[in-house]
């Protein structure tokens, strides 16, 4: 399944929407044209379709730390369900080093 990235005129939308600003509620730093990043709120991994009403407008922080910390562990998740479903083993957990 390839990603399914946001046609220019609802990042555009989104960018009007935004007024310039992060739209995580807890950052709301301005931005400017050079760092803005378009997001799914729900992963396009996990079926979010590239629509104006599943695209947020984020700084660079706020979008790694959004994919690091909330997209990828839910992905991972389902993906691992998935391999249950189907009877596969989920890949071994690495120990960590003390």
């Amino acid at each position: 399944m390839s990603r399914q990235e946001f046609a220019a005129s609802t990042r555009k939308a989104a960018w009007e929407r935004c007024k310039g600003h992060c739209e995580n509620k807890a950052c709301g730093v301005f931005i400017g044209h050079k760092g803005k990043h378009f997001d799914h709120i729900l992963p396009d991994g996990l079926g979010g379709k590239p629509t104006l009403l599943n695209c947020q407008v984020l700084c660079l922080p706020c979008h790694n730390s959004k994919t690091v910390d909330e997209d990828r562990p839910r992905m991972t998740k389902a993906d691992n369900q998935r391999k249950a479903d189907q009877g596969l083993k989920p890949p071994p957990r690495q120990q960590i080093k003390s």
